[in-house]
């Protein structure tokens, strides 16, 4: 199980493409994910090249979900 605090993807707006709705809204309610858990960053620069992260990743243009 992943722990993840704010500043890292799982709590990012950008983050969550195609990871199921009901299973993103509990990743950011509880700050838990699993451990398989990868979504896609929807921030301008990375959605044209469908970069895949970790809910424990983090990056300089982290926004609050």
């Amino acid at each position: 199980m992943l722990n993840i605090t704010d500043g890292q993807c799982g709590s990012c707006s950008h983050f969550g493409g195609g990871i199921p709705e009901e299973q993103l809204v509990q990743i950011r309610v509880n700050h838990t994910a699993q451990d398989d858990v990868v979504g896609g960053c929807d921030l301008d620069s990375n959605a044209s090249i469908h970069l895949k992260v970790s809910p424990i990743g983090s990056c300089d243009r982290y926004e609050a979900a």
